[in-house]
């Protein structure tokens, strides 16, 4: 086998001559960082999801200041949209602890314990907040029997008696306990324990911050890995910018099987990191999220 580095484009490039060694680590640097940019990926499609939630609760109630005048198809409607978000929401946050694992032991191929580490984050999480329990156990009747989203409470009041008072306007959504009790598709330990209805908005804000505790420690496990695949593919691109005046526009690491008549290219491994540097700037974005269950948007001009 014969292993080089050089731009695979059309024309005389630079070519540099690695040995198998370095190829293999340049293939797990970038495994390795292809395993964080999904974590990171589908963290970001689960926030994304429950973000939509609380906008369509709030267009919905600015809707009602305006249009008083509802019936039954509308509130029909309204309510079939959020039960669209909870699904969305629900499915995100499945996708992204059942794919989680898989991408934790790419992360860490030398720790063999990681994946038991990343389910103790989510039970630990899991038998404090019975929140989560909630839309764990919402998720699979779901997804299996029927809509989040059995009432709707359409109100509105004056937040105080003084000549300045405000009308206030809101929607709570809710998962009626009758509806569940008795359905075998509905987790019994939790619907025992479960108040005669729960309100889903908050318990979905206390849901997501569990995960995002849980995804905070995951970024903080596998943080020393990734950054050193980072580096080693960094090390690569400055290797091969000095011979090629800094240009590594398409710069690829090549694979070869050497013949007596010619070389026969039997793998590419693109050696770049602008896609890498997306992922940093969801690193950057997504933070932990302290006390978001105890937070809510307000439209108040006072």
């Amino acid at each position: 086998m014969r292993y080089q580095l050089r731009i695979h484009a059309m024309g005389k490039h630079p070519e540099i001559e690695i040995d198998e060694v370095k190829f293999c680590s340049i293939v797990e640097a970038r495994n390795i960082l292809s395993a964080a940019m999904a974590v990171e990926e589908k963290y970001e499609l689960l926030v994304s999801n429950y973000i939509e939630l609380e906008k369509e609760v709030l267009m919905a109630t600015a809707d009602n200041i305006i249009c008083r005048d509802r019936n039954y198809s509308t509130f029909f409607d309204v309510r079939l949209l959020f039960n669209q978000r909870l699904v969305n929401l629900l499915t995100s946050s499945r996708l992204y602890i059942d794919q989680i694992q898989q991408h934790i032991k790419t992360c860490l191929p030398n720790n063999l314990n990681a994946s038991e580490s990343v389910k103790g984050f989510f039970s630990k999480e899991y038998d404090a907040h019975f929140e989560y329990q909630f839309m764990e156990a919402l998720r699979n009747y779901v997804q299996h029997r029927g809509l989040a989203v059995h009432s709707t409470n359409h109100s509105s009041r004056w937040t105080s008696l003084e000549e300045d008072k405000l009308m206030e306007f809101r929607i709570k959504l809710f998962t009626n306990k009758e509806e569940v009790v008795n359905d075998k598709a509905f987790k019994k330990s939790v619907s025992k324990i479960m108040p005669e209805k729960v309100e889903l908005v908050r318990a979905s804000r206390r849901y997501i911050e569990s995960l995002n505790d849980c995804h905070i420690q995951i970024r903080e496990l596998i943080s020393e890995s990734v950054s050193d695949a980072r580096e080693i593919i960094k090390g690569v691109i400055r290797e091969y910018g000095e011979v090629n005046n800094g240009d590594c526009n398409g710069l690829m690491a090549l694979k070869f099987e050497e013949s007596s008549s010619h070389n026969k290219l039997i793998d590419k491994i693109s050696v770049m990191l602008d896609w890498d540097n997306v992922r940093l700037e969801l690193v950057k974005k997504n933070q932990k999220l302290k006390n978001l269950n105890k937070c809510y948007v307000s439209g108040t001009c006072s």
